[in-house]
């Protein structure tokens, strides 16, 4: 398989290798891609829509206040959109792997019993009803925590990932208890790491150990393990890279077909599930996509590879900053259907 014929099968696996796109609502796509990462819900809206037929962000809001999908922390340690049936299992696998105090939880003074008595009491408090920031901080200087500076957005974060809550998006956002069932979802840690392998696959396949370890978070031991579970339902390329074996025929199919244009929001799943990015994004324009500070911009994706990024679309008009010229004409659809969906 060439690298063209590569990235194609890997936007066919995110959903985005149709033209037209198929409808799909939002705990579809949440689902078929793993997640999407959510510490702003615009950003997640915008990886939606273009996977799915979602026209407006309203259609994603109303999905998670109908309780669909679920934002809490899980891959990697961070907020993530899941499909309502994902979470319960994902939180009982990675919660622990992420929810161990380390440094930073010392500098600010809620390691050990301190952090403990904080969740606690977060928990009590939950009980009564969703809280806001504002409240969870009022509930840190009685158990012995500094409520002045990051603490308060650390013990909500241990929180959720001990179970214990989840986030209301909103004005202010607040938060609420867990409330989920999980006969759904593998019972076990082993169980539960080889069915995350499955996912990482059927959404980023073909893909390697390294590229699963790099989005699930996980240590390379339990990756391991995972890999050995599975490996007889996989189908290894000649690219160094493994599929599910039943998805294998649409992978080669995918490879020969062109991707449709894609305008992709903020930290997309598409960049977050490699480990190296460079058959995707161009080594000299890296910078460009990733600047720093774990910042990943929202990107112009043409045949399956990045091409630029762009801004707008709110307030003002897209604007697509490309690599290298290009003609942007195959993206005017696209850039109108951005400024559709994020129009009040």
């Amino acid at each position: 398989m060439t690298e063209r014929g590569l990235r194609r099968a890997w936007a066919r696996a995110q959903l985005l290798g149709e033209r037209p796109r198929t409808r799909r609502d939002v705990a579809a796509v949440a689902a078929a891609v793993g997640g999407i990462q959510a510490q702003d819900l615009t950003t997640a809206g915008l990886s939606i829509r273009a996977r799915s037929g979602a026209s407006r962000l309203s259609d994603v809001m109303s999905a998670v206040e109908a309780g669909e999908v679920v934002v809490t922390w899980t891959l990697r340690g961070t907020r993530h959109l899941h499909a309502r049936d994902d979470v319960a299992w994902m939180v009982r696998l990675l919660g622990p792997v992420f929810n161990r105090p380390g440094r930073r939880a010392e500098q600010l003074g809620i390691a050990g019993r301190t952090g403990s008595r904080a969740v606690a009491a977060l928990r009590e408090a939950l009980a009564d009803g969703p809280l806001d920031r504002d409240q969870v901080r009022q509930l840190l200087a009685p158990v012995g925590v500094d409520p002045s500076g990051q603490a308060v957005v650390h013990v909500i974060g241990r929180a959720a990932l001990e179970g214990a809550l989840h986030v209301v998006p909103g004005r202010p956002e607040r938060y609420a208890p867990l409330e989920l069932e999980d006969e759904a979802g593998p019972q076990t840690g082993a169980a539960a790491a080889a069915e995350l392998a499955r996912r990482h696959l059927a959404g980023f396949g073909p893909a390697t150990p390294d590229d699963f370890r790099a989005w699930s978070g996980l240590g390379a031991g339990a990756v391991r393990e995972a890999w050995a579970t599975i490996e007889p339902e996989l189908a290894q390329l000649g690219t160094g890279r493994w599929v599910l074996a039943d998805h294998l025929e649409g992978t080669r199919s995918a490879a020969r077909r062109t991707a449709p244009p894609r305008l992709l929001g903020g930290f997309d799943a598409l960049l977050l599930g490699r480990a190296d990015r460079s058959a995707l994004v161009a080594p000299e324009h890296a910078r460009k996509v990733n600047p720093g500070g774990g910042m990943i911009k929202a990107t112009v994706l043409v045949d399956g590879r990045v091409v630029g990024t762009w801004t707008g679309g709110r307030r003002t008009p897209v604007q697509i900053e490309p690599f290298q010229p290009f003609d942007t004409s195959a993206l005017d659809e696209e850039a109108a259907a951005v400024s559709a969906f994020l129009r009040p």
